[in-house]
C-alpha cells in the first residue's frame, strides 16, 4: 500500500458524513432536498469510480494513517485492496439508486431522513475502509443509529419492534465480537511487546503461536456478530421484520448493502485471520450454509405478504456465500464475493419492485394482487428480469455467480464427513451438502415465479384498472440496476478481475493446507466442551 497527497479514503468516507450535518441547516423544502441529496449521492458515486480508477490504473493501494491514541495502540488508519474497492463501489451506487428511489416512497420529515441516510453510508464505507480494528468495531456501531433511526420514524405499523429487535440483535453480536477483539489484542501485545490494533499486525497472531483453542474461539467470537448481520439461520429472525417495516430504500440498503458487512467480516476477520480455525470449523458453516438456503426458501414459499417473500429470499441466497466460504478454495471464495455483489444489485432490484408496488395500492398481500402487468406493463418487464436474475438464469448476474460457488464446493477437499460430539461423525461430505443445496435454485424458481403469476398475471380487481405504471426515477433506479444484472450477467469478467487476485490470496494458505496432514477436529471439539476425545 502506498500514501497519496489525496485523502482520497477518508473523503469517501467523510463526505456523506459532512452532507448529513448539511441537511441540518437547509429549510424544509421537499423539491430543495430531493435535488441536493441527488447531486450529493451522485457526486459520491462519480468521486469512488474516479478514485477507484485513478488507484488500480496507476496500480496503488491508497493506506491513510495517522496518531490518534497513541499509547492505547488505536489509530486512525484507513486502507483499500480489491475487496474492499468492489464493495465501496457497491454501496456509493446503491445509495445513489437508494436517494432517487426516495423521491416518490419518502414524503415527511425530510432534512433528518436524508441526514439519517447520509450518516449510514459514512458508516458503512468506514467499515469497508478501516484498517485498524478499534476503528472498524467504531463504525460498525455507527451503522446502527441511522439505521434504527430509519426504521423506526419512517417505517410501518410495527417500526418501533422492527427497529428495537434489529439493534438487540447486533449488539448482542457485538459482545462477542469486541470479547473476540479484546483477546486478540492482549494476546498481540505480549507477543510483540507494544500495543497495536493494526489489522498488518493482527493479521499475524496465528503465526506468533496463538493457540488453535483460543483460534477457534475468536473466531467463533468475530463469527456471531457477522453470522448475524449476514444473517444466518438461527440469528436471521430480526431481518423479515426489518424488511417488512422498513421504507423501500431503506429495504434496498439493508438487503444490498447492511447483509454484505456481515459477508465481508467474515472473509476479511474469520477466514482471513484464523485459517485453522476456519478449516475445523468449515464443515459446520457449509451445513449451516445449506440449512440457511434450504429453510429459509421454503419459509419464502410459504408467503402471502410479497415484501415478506422476498426477503426471506435474500437470506436464503446468502447462504450461498457461506456455501462458497467453506469450500476454503479460490473458487469458491471467488463465487461468495460474486454473489455479496449479484446478490446486492438483485436485491435491491426486487425490493424496488414492491415499493413501486406499494405506493400505488397499499397492500403487500398477493392474494389482493393479479392482474398488474396489464396496467404496470414496465414494471412486469422488470420484475421478470429481475426475478429471473434472482433464480440463476443463464446471462443474469445470479447464474456466474452461484456457479462459481457450486464449482468450487464440488472441487473442494475441505472435508469427507462432519465430526460429530462423542466421537462420531455424520456422513456428509461437502459435494453431497452442496447437491442439497442445488435444491434451493428450484425452491427459488418456484417461489419466484409463483410470485409473478399471481401478481401480474391472470384477472385484476376492478378497483386496480386505474394503476398507473412506473414514473421516470422508478424507470431510473430499475433501469440502472437491470444494466449491471445484465452486464455482469453476460461479462462476469468485468467484476471478477477487480477481486479476484486477493481474494485467491486469502484462500492460498487452505489449497495448501487440504494438500498436508488434515487436524483432527473432533478432537478439538472434546477439547472446547470438555468432553473426550
Amino acid at each position: 500500500m502506498h500514501s497519496l497527497p489525496v485523502p482520497m479514503l477518508s473523503i469517501l468516507v467523510f463526505f456523506p458524513l459532512l452532507a448529513a450535518v448539511m441537511f441540518a441547516f437547509m429549510p424544509e423544502d421537499r423539491k430543495l432536498l430531493n435535488t441536493f441529496s441527488g447531486v450529493t449521492s451522485g457526486a459520491l458515486f462519480v468521486l469512488s469510480v474516479i478514485f477507484w480508477l485513478s488507484s488500480t490504473r496507476a496500480g496503488i493501494y491508497p493506506i491513510e494513517t495517522h496518531a490518534w491514541l497513541s499509547e492505547l495502540g488505536i489509530s486512525y488508519s484507513m486502507g483499500v485492496d480489491n475487496l474492499s474497492w468492489v464493495l465501496v463501489l457497491l454501496t456509493t451506487f446503491l445509495v445513489f439508486m437508494a436517494v432517487i428511489a426516495s423521491f416518490t416512497t419518502i414524503d415527511k420529515r425530510l432534512r433528518l431522513y436524508y441526514s439519517m441516510l447520509f450518516t449510514l453510508t459514512g458508516a458503512i464505507l468506514g467499515v469497508f475502509l478501516a484498517r485498524d480494528l478499534f476503528l472498524f468495531f467504531l463504525f460498525w456501531e455507527l451503522e446502527l443509529i441511522p439505521m434504527y433511526l430509519l426504521i423506526a420514524i419512517w417505517g410501518g405499523p410495527r417500526r418501533e419492534y422492527a427497529a428495537i429487535k434489529f439493534v438487540l440483535y447486533t449488539l448482542f453480536g457485538s459482545v462477542f465480537m469486541l470479547a473476540a477483539i479484546l483477546g486478540l489484542f492482549f494476546y498481540t501485545k505480549a507477543m510483540l511487546g507494544f500495543s497495536t490494533f493494526d489489522f498488518t499486525h493482527l493479521s499475524l497472531a496465528h503465526t506468533f503461536g496463538l493457540p488453535v483453542t483460543a483460534q477457534v474461539l475468536m473466531f467463533l467470537g468475530f463469527f456471531i456478530a457477522f453470522a448475524i448481520k449476514l444473517p444466518m439461520v438461527p440469528f436471521h429472525t430480526w431481518l423479515p421484520d426489518a424488511h417488512v417495516e422498513a421504507p423501500t430504500p431503506v429495504s434496498m440498503l439493508l438487503a444490498g448493502i447492511l447483509l454484505k458487512m456481515g459477508a465481508y467480516g467474515m472473509l476479511r476477520f474469520c477466514f482471513g485471520w484464523f485459517p485453522e480455525a476456519a478449516t475445523i470449523l468449515a464443515p459446520y458453516l457449509v451445513l449451516f450454509g445449506v440449512i440457511n438456503i434450504l429453510y429459509t426458501a421454503g419459509v419464502a414459499l410459504a408467503q402471502s405478504d410479497l415484501k415478506k417473500l422476498i426477503a426471506y429470499s435474500s437470506v436464503s441466497h446468502m447462504g450461498f456465500v457461506l456455501l462458497g466460504l467453506g469450500a476454503l478454495n479460490a473458487i469458491g471464495f471467488n463465487g461468495a464475493v460474486f454473489q455479496m455483489i449479484s446478490h446486492g444489485l438483485i436485491s435491491a432490484g426486487l425490493f424496488m419492485i414492491v415499493g413501486t408496488i406499494y405506493t400505488r395500492t397499499h397492500t403487500r398481500e398477493i392474494a389482493e394482487m393479479g392482474g398488474f402487468g396489464k396496467v404496470m406493463p414496465t414494471v412486469f418487464c422488470f420484475a421478470l428480469l429481475i426475478s429471473l436474475a434472482s433464480l440463476g438464469l443463464p446471462l443474469l448476474a445470479g447464474f456466474p455467480a452461484e456457479t462459481l460457488v457450486f464449482y468450487g464446493a464440488f472441487l473442494s477437499k475441505a472435508f469427507h464427513s462432519i465430526p460429530w460430539f462423542g466421537g462420531g461423525s455424520l456422513p456428509f461430505t461437502i459435494q453431497s451438502l452442496t447437491m442439497c443445496a442445488a435444491v434451493g435454485v428450484i425452491l427459488g424458481a418456484a417461489y419466484l415465479l409463483w410470485m409473478l403469476a399471481r401478481v401480474f398475471n391472470g384477472p385484476i380487481f376492478p378497483k386496480w384498472e386505474t394503476l398507473t405504471d412506473a414514473v421516470p426515477s422508478e424507470v431510473f433506479v430499475l433501469g440502472c440496476l437491470s444494466l449491471f444484472i445484465i452486464g455482469f450477467g453476460i461479462f462476469p469478467n468485468w467484476v471478477a478481475w477487480q477481486f479476484e487476485s486477493d481474494v485467491s490470496a486469502m484462500a492460498k494458505p487452505y489449497e495448501v493446507t487440504q494438500q498436508a496432514a488434515r487436524p483432527a477436529p473432533i478432537k478439538m471439539i472434546a477439547t472446547l466442551t470438555g468432553g473426550q476425545h
